[in-house]
Parts: structure tokens; C-alpha cells; sequence
């Protein structure tokens, strides 16, 4: 995104194809998720195939049918999305119909998603990537739309639901990235990239609160895809 050519290219691509087991599978799929992308960014990829993923899958949707809520994760469907781009990617077997059923599952009458009717814009914008990989329906995506919109604030940036006061960057990420996914653009663009700059610290990275806290990578990923997006939107400034 910074335009900036990585270094050590060869070692960084022998450090993550290290990080996949000799039966071609990885510690969890998160990890498969970021070293398959990372490789594939670097011009590689894995030095085995990946088959075990659908292993993997499996256990997550049969996780998902008893669902729990944990307070230090952002989404309980997170690790379900990143499983279904990585088949998607790889073209390994999916279950279009099962999967379906699973995420519907976790679908609220408001159109947001989360487990126990816990609504969450992350749960929502992973929900929203499902359904659009599977070519789900369009009128499901428009109410997800319509929830969407109404945890966007005027004064800038998104909250996790609408009944929420504050918010963390990775809220706002998703609201970003949702609308991006539906082909939407920001109704407070301006105020948005303002909200965003709020959470840079002076050595130049982003924190996740707006209040206070250290830099972090993930954070300082998320505010910059969440300018770059915005800044491709066709919009009036």
C-alpha cells in the first residue's frame, strides 16, 4: 500500500513456507490464511499442497453449531471466512449449501449477524464476504446494507452496533470493507479520514482505541486500507 518494495524477499519466503507442517497442513487456519496471502503477494507459494484445509473446515462449522462468545476475539465467524477464501482460492471441495446454513444461522432479524443475537459489524462484514463468495442472495445483502449504514457515524468512522457509544479502529475497518464489498461508498468520507488520523501516535503507527495505547501492526493495517479504500471511492470532498 505504501508503494514500498520488501526486502529479504528469499528468506521472508522461506521463513512462512517453514510455518506449514510436512502433511501440508498449518498450526490453524488463520495462519494458513496470512502465509498463502503473504507468499502469493511475494510471487510463491506453498511448497506442499494445503488439502488438509478442508479438515480444518470441517471442524469449524461443526465449532459453529455450538458457538460461544469470547471476549478477547472480534469475530466468532472470522476464521470460517478466511477458511472459505482459502478453498475458494485453492479450489478445493466446498459444501455451498451447509456453509450457507451455518452463517445463516448466526443471521439477526436486523440483518447484522452475530451468535445469541449479538449483533457485530466484524460478524456482520465476515458474514458479508461468505455470502458473496457463494453468490448468495441479493436481498439478504441488501438488509446487511441497511444495518451496515446504521452503525455509520456522522462525525466520522463506524461502531460495532448502533446502540454502541464508542468504537475501536478495527469497527471502523469493517464498516469500510463492508461497504467496499457492496460496491458502496462512505456517506462521511471526510469526516471518516479525520475520525482515522485520531488514532496515529507520533512514531507514526495507529493504536486500536482513540484514546490512548501503543502502536500496533495490525491497526496500522487497518487505518491505511481503510484510506486507501476511501480515497478509491468516487466521491465529493
Amino acid at each position: 500500500m505504501l508503494g514500498v518494495k520488501s526486502v529479504n524477499v528469499d528468506r521472508t519466503v522461506l521463513f512462512l513456507q517453514g510455518l506449514q507442517h510436512k502433511d501440508g497442513d498449518f498450526d490453524s487456519v488463520k495462519v494458513a490464511f496470512y502465509v498463502i496471502q503473504s507468499l502469493s503477494h511475494l510471487g510463491s507459494s506453498p511448497t506442499r499442497p494445503a488439502n488438509p484445509l478442508v479438515h480444518s473446515f470441517d471442524v469449524i462449522l461443526r465449532d459453529l453449531e455450538h458457538p460461544s462468545t469470547y471476549v478477547e476475539i472480534v469475530s466468532e465467524i472470522e476464521n470460517l471466512h478466511l477458511a472459505i477464501e482459502l478453498i475458494h482460492k485453492l479450489n478445493l471441495p466446498i459444501n455451498v449449501e451447509k456453509v450457507t446454513k451455518q452463517v445463516l444461522s448466526l443471521r439477526n432479524s436486523d440483518g447484522s449477524f452475530g451468535i445469541r443475537k449479538h449483533s457485530r459489524i466484524a460478524s456482520t462484514y465476515h458474514a458479508l464476504k461468505i455470502l458473496k463468495i457463494l453468490n448468495h442472495d441479493n436481498k439478504i445483502l441488501e438488509e446487511m446494507l441497511r444495518w451496515i449504514r446504521c452503525c455509520e457515524v456522522p462525525s466520522g468512522g463506524f461502531v460495532s452496533s448502533p446502540e454502541a457509544s464508542t468504537s475501536y479502529l478495527e469497527d471502523t475497518y469493517f464498516g469500510v470493507k463492508a461497504l467496499e464489498v457492496l460496491e458502496e461508498s462512505l456517506r462521511y468520507p471526510k469526516e471518516t479520514v479525520k475520525y482515522i488520523v485520531k488514532f496515529q501516535n507520533p512514531n507514526g503507527g495507529f493504536r486500536r482505541s482513540i484514546f490512548l495505547g501503543i502502536s500496533d501492526f495490525e491497526s496500522t493495517f487497518h487505518a491505511l486500507s481503510c484510506i486507501k479504500t476511501i480515497l478509491s471511492f468516487p466521491m465529493r470532498w
